[in-house]
Formats: structure tokens, C-alpha cells, sequence
């Protein structure tokens, strides 16, 4: 039998590799070439001793349509279309961006380590105002404090906030 006919023979098992591995269709008869060299080289170094003819030849199409799958992702252009219309590189964030959320990162950090320097009524006021949305005549009520000592308890803590940050 020649090596056409054993490939015509293993098509559906061809086909069905392909069909699960291979999610672009523009990869088809590129794939479909990979299995077909990987039956004619177990073809010409299969030896009988080896075991059962049909499970290494969907071994070797399984394995070779798999490393061809790995071998298109590796190779994504990024500026390959997408189904929207834009591409790949459209969607990576610029240098800009990187920066931006870094430099945020390290000031909410700052940000922590100024409220540690805060007395704790002037914490706690800071918290249930700017990180639990409550108004000041909430928590001067929840404090039983008078309305105008947690505004300037409060004026006084985003003062020392500012001097902390600063320094750091």
C-alpha cells in the first residue's frame, strides 16, 4: 500500500485532530499536511515489534497536530485582525498607562502608612468619611460628638495626612 492511500485511509482520524485542535480554519490544509508527514515518517520507521500499527499512527497524528496548534499560538502576529476589527495590539496597555496604575499603586501605599500616623478618633473619621461615604452628620451623630469638633477633627487629620505624604 502505497503512502497516499494509508494517508486517504487515516483521513477522518485526520480531519477529527484537526477539527479539536486547530480553532482557525485558515490553519486547515497546513495541519492537515503535519498529520500527513506524520503518518508517512511512521510509515517508513514503524517496526512490527513495536506494538499495534492503527494506535501509533493516531498517536503520531494526535502529537503533530497538537504541536502544530502550539506552533500557531506561539506565533500570533499582533497585528493580526481580530473578529471586532482592531488587533492585538490595540488591546496591550502603553508604557503611559503602566506608569500611571504604578505610580497610584505606591501612593495608596504612602496613603496607608500616613493613616497610621493619624490619632485614632482622627482615623476613624477619615475612614467612615472618604472610604465609607458617610457624612459628617452621620458620624458626628454615631460619635455623639458635636457636628463642628469632627469637621475640625477631620480638617486637622487631612492637614497631617498632607504633611506625611510629602515626606515621603
Amino acid at each position: 500500500m502505497d503512502e497516499y492511500m494509508v494517508v486517504k485511509k487515516y483521513e477522518p482520524l485526520i480531519k477529527r485532530a484537526i477539527k479539536m485542535y486547530i480553532h482557525d480554519k485558515n490553519y486547515y490544509e497546513d495541519a492537515y499536511q503535519e498529520a500527513a508527514l506524520a503518518i508517512i515518517r511512521v510509515l517508513r520507521g514503524y517496526d512490527e515489534n513495536k506494538g499495534d500499527f492503527n494506535a501509533y499512527i493516531k498517536c503520531a497524528v494526535i502529537y503533530s497536530v497538537k504541536a502544530f496548534s502550539r506552533k500557531i499560538r506561539e506565533n500570533i502576529s499582533l497585528d493580526e485582525e481580530l473578529e471586532d476589527g482592531g488587533s492585538l495590539y490595540d488591546l496591550i496597555q502603553d508604557d503611559k498607562c503602566l506608569e500611571e496604575d504604578f505610580l497610584k499603586e505606591e501612593d495608596i501605599k504612602r496613603l496607608y502608612r500616613a493613616l497610621e500616623c493619624l490619632s485614632k478618633k482622627q482615623r476613624e473619621i477619615i475612614e467612615e468619611y472618604y472610604f465609607n461615604g458617610k457624612s459628617m452628620i452621620e458620624i458626628s451623630k454615631a460619635k455623639r460628638c458635636h457636628y463642628n469638633s469632627i469637621v475640625r477633627l477631620k480638617d486637622r487629620a487631612l492637614i497631617k495626612l498632607k504633611n506625611e505624604m510629602r515626606r515621603w
